[in-house]
C-alpha cells in the first residue's frame, strides 16, 4: 500500500479526533511514514493497517483525557455552579417572570381596551350622525334653521366618526407590526428574513 493511500484511510479513521489532535496525528504520522517509506520498509507491516493505527490512536487519545483530571473536575466544578446558581436564582426569577408575564397581559388587554372603545366610539358617533341627518330631514320643512343645525351636526359626527374609525384602523395595524415584531425577535429572526 502506497502513502498516500495509507494517510487517507487513516485521516478518515480519525474522524471521532478534535480538529487540533487529528491535524497534529497526520502531521506526525505523515513523516513517521515519508520515513519508513524512504528506508524501503513496508508501511503495513511497521505500523498495521490504517484501521489498527487509528484505533491505537483513539485508545491512546481516550485515555490521556480519561487520566487529566484537571479536565473532568472543571467540567463537574461548571456544572455544579450552574446548578446552584440556577438554584439561588429560582426564588428571584420566577416572581419576576411571572411579573413580566403579568405586564405582558395587562399591556394586552389595555391595548386591546383602547381598540375597541375607538372603534364602539366610532360606530356609536356614525350611528348618531345617522340620527342626525334623519331629524334634519324631519326638521327642515317644519324649522328650517333646525334642521339645517341637524345636518351640520351629522357632518361633524360623520367626520369624527371616520377619525375614530381611521384611528382604529391604524392602531390595530399597529398592534399587530408590533406582536410580529416582538416575535420575531423573540424567535431570533431579522427584520426582513425570509425563511
Amino acid at each position: 500500500m502506497n502513502s498516500e493511500k495509507y494517510l487517507t484511510e487513516l485521516s478518515g479513521y480519525l474522524n471521532p479526533l478534535s480538529r487540533e489532535e487529528k491535524k497534529n496525528a497526520m502531521e506526525y504520522y505523515r513523516e513517521y511514514v515519508a520515513d519508513i517509506e524512504s528506508n524501503g520498509e513496508d508501511i503495513v507491516e511497521k505500523l498495521g493497517t490504517p484501521r489498527d493505527l487509528a484505533n491505537s490512536i483513539l485508545s491512546d487519545n481516550a485515555l490521556k483525557q480519561f487520566n487529566d483530571p484537571d479536565a473532568k473536575v472543571e467540567k463537574k466544578m461548571h456544572g455544579c455552579l450552574v446548578g446552584i446558581l440556577a438554584l439561588l436564582a429560582l426564588p428571584v426569577g420566577l416572581p419576576l417572570v411571572i411579573a413580566a408575564l403579568a405586564i405582558i397581559f395587562a399591556l394586552f388587554i389595555v391595548g386591546f381596551s383602547i381598540v375597541f372603545a375607538l372603534g364602539a366610539t366610532g360606530v356609536g358617533v356614525l350611528v348618531g350622525a345617522i340620527g342626525a341627518v334623519i331629524a334634519g330631514i324631519c326638521f327642515l320643512f317644519t324649522m328650517p334653521i333646525t334642521g339645517i343645525t341637524f345636518f351640520g351636526m351629522s357632518l361633524v359626527m360623520a367626520g369624527v366618526s371616520i377619525l375614530a374609525l381611521l384611528a382604529t384602523v391604524k392602531i390595530c395595524q399597529f398592534i399587530f407590526w408590533l406582536i410580529g415584531r416582538i416575535f420575531s425577535k423573540t424567535l431570533g429572526k431579522k427584520d426582513g428574513e425570509v425563511q
